[in-house]
């Protein structure tokens, strides 16, 4: 049996982490919904921190090299990074 997570289920998880380490903001964030100019309008020391708060949500590490723009550009684009990374942590060896 696996326990692989859909992107829209990853998308939720975010929003409940997000809610809590930000408990100010008042954004409607959808899979479209930017992290850092507009939307949510994150600087640099939110993002890691939402990187902290996600990694131990997942008990994962990102590698340097996927903390990218892209890839923090919109609730969507994080989801789905999240989903391919916990996937290959399922992924029998």
């Amino acid at each position: 049996m696996e326990n692989r997570k859909t992107q829209q289920a990853i998308e939720d998880d975010l929003r409940g982490v997000i809610s809590e380490i930000f408990p100010g903001q008042l954004v409607e964030l959808d899979s479209s919904t930017p992290l850092f100019n507009g939307g949510l309008s994150l600087n640099s020391t939110q993002m890691i921190e939402l990187t902290l708060a996600f990694e131990t949500f997942y008990d994962i590490e990102l590698e340097p090299e996927l903390l990218t723009t892209e890839n923090f550009a919109t609730l969507g684009s994080l989801a789905a990074l999240l989903e391919e990374l916990l996937e290959d942590e399922v992924s029998p060896v």
